[in-house]
């Protein structure tokens, strides 16, 4: 018999949630007979496009190159996010199925845009929806699969945002189950995610967004049902992340505007930049430019004495946070902020500021620190074959493609992460 999977992305779920989910009628059976691991502890940063990148190819950021939700560009006020596969210097699991002739949809999973599959369905953004969200779904997706589907599925664009892609992932993946039945299946959900951003990552609220979650699956795990085939599909569950809760945002770079490192016109507009503080939310990315080894010296000292002011816990130099996180990338420093602290993106804000939900990284709840740090992602295995309440404490999320990739008769090459043996087999 073929081996058949659903991977299932659940955006900042943590293991504080799988109690309520096992209330549920549809994640219910699924955590309730499967095996968890505790802590599937994330990358740095811990953040929604790096981890994803690093669940779906086993690797850590620095060698799959995904260092942030956004592209570094300085002369862009809202940088263009890491969409396309070909940001990702690694294998992944979705093309390494279809090389094993298994048949792969992907459903709106990031940084997999021209992904080498059978079905790939992409939204138009997360955060930051394109103007011409049709346009935009059908240039992302497969050639003559978008237009259809979004008409299929009209009753998505009936909801809110966020709610909206959450929905059109369900419906998507129930049609493309009853017409074409796919045998492995990447889904990704955002509401839990938005929730915390606004709410904080404790709040009760959290539970609503995990019920309609619960419901848009139903659509889902409904068509297998008709289909014969729930009982014969392992069940992944998976995390990118948790989040920590923040009242503050810094803007180091209007420090940076007034040395001189930055040059900026009445609009704020970048014209030329020597010294960028790039924010990962409750990190950030610190870019000297050509890596000028007497200006990096002393864009190190200058945050060292500034330390305190910029609310900053760690300063990582690039050997540094290489050797313990795995990170590698252009820029030179990384700045860990301190508890409550997030790192603001508009060049135009204030030095300090209260959090307003104005965008991720300056939400109530926010994520982008070190993995070690706040709530803690899980995971969920079940299906045949699978033990029944097996747990382990600790694993990460580069251990998510390689025990994917052996539940379904393969090795996942060029993994980081291992097999997890001890409680799948």
């Amino acid at each position: 018999m073929k081996k058949r999977m659903l991977v299932i992305s659940l955006d900042a779920m943590i293991s504080e949630d799988l109690e309520y989910m096992k209330t549920l009628p549809n994640l219910g059976p699924i955590v309730n007979n499967g095996s968890i691991v505790k802590n599937s502890q994330t990358v740095y940063p811990s953040l929604t496009y790096t981890a994803h990148a690093s669940m779906i190819s086993g690797t850590y950021p620095d060698k799959h190159g995904v260092v942030n939700n956004e592209i570094f560009n300085p002369f862009m006020k809202f940088g263009d996010w890491f969409e396309n596969r070909t940001d990702i210097h690694a294998n992944i699991l979705p093309e390494e199925c279809e090389k094993h002739g298994l048949k792969v949809l992907i459903n709106s999973w990031p940084t997999m845009v021209g992904a080498d599959v059978t079905w790939n369905l992409q939204r138009a953004g997360i955060h930051q929806v394109a103007d011409d969200k049709k346009a935009s779904m059908i240039a992302n997706s497969t050639p003559g699969l978008m237009e259809r589907m979004y008409e299929l599925c009209s009753d998505a664009w009936k909801e809110d945002k966020y709610y909206d892609s959450d929905k059109f992932s369900g419906l998507a993946s129930k049609i493309l189950i009853e017409e074409s039945t796919p045998d492995v299946i990447f889904m990704h959900m955002t509401l839990i995610d938005h929730y915390r951003h606004v709410y904080g990552v404790y709040s009760e609220k959290i539970k609503d967004a995990i019920k309609f979650i619960d419901e848009m699956l139903g659509y889902t795990f409904d068509a297998l049902k008709e289909k014969g085939l729930y009982d014969q599909t392992i069940f992944v569950i998976c995390s990118d992340h948790g989040q920590v809760n923040i009242d503050e945002s810094i803007n180091i770079n209007q420090d940076f505007i007034k040395k001189g490192w930055i040059t900026v016109d009445e609009d704020f507009n970048v014209t030329d930049w020597k010294v960028y503080a790039h924010s990962a939310a409750a990190s950030a990315q610190v870019y000297v430019k050509d890596s000028d080894p007497a200006l990096i010296k002393e864009v190190g000292e200058y945050l060292e004495a500034n330390k305190e002011r910029f609310r900053i816990d760690r300063i990582f130099t690039m050997d540094e946070v290489k050797n313990e996180f795995n990170l590698d990338g252009q820029f030179v420093y990384v700045l860990e902020a301190k508890e409550g602290v997030g790192y603001n993106f508009r060049l135009s804000d204030p030095f300090e500021k209260k959090v307003a939900n104005e965008d991720y990284r300056t939400s109530v709840g926010t994520h982008g620190h070190i993995p070690t740090r706040g709530s803690q992602p899980a995971l969920v295995i079940s299906g045949p074959g699978i033990p029944k309440g097996r747990i382990i404490e600790k694993a990460s999320n580069v251990d998510i493609a390689p025990t994917c990739a052996a539940l379904l008769g393969f090795e996942m090459p060029g993994a980081d992460g291992r097999v997890l043996k001890e409680l799948i087999f």
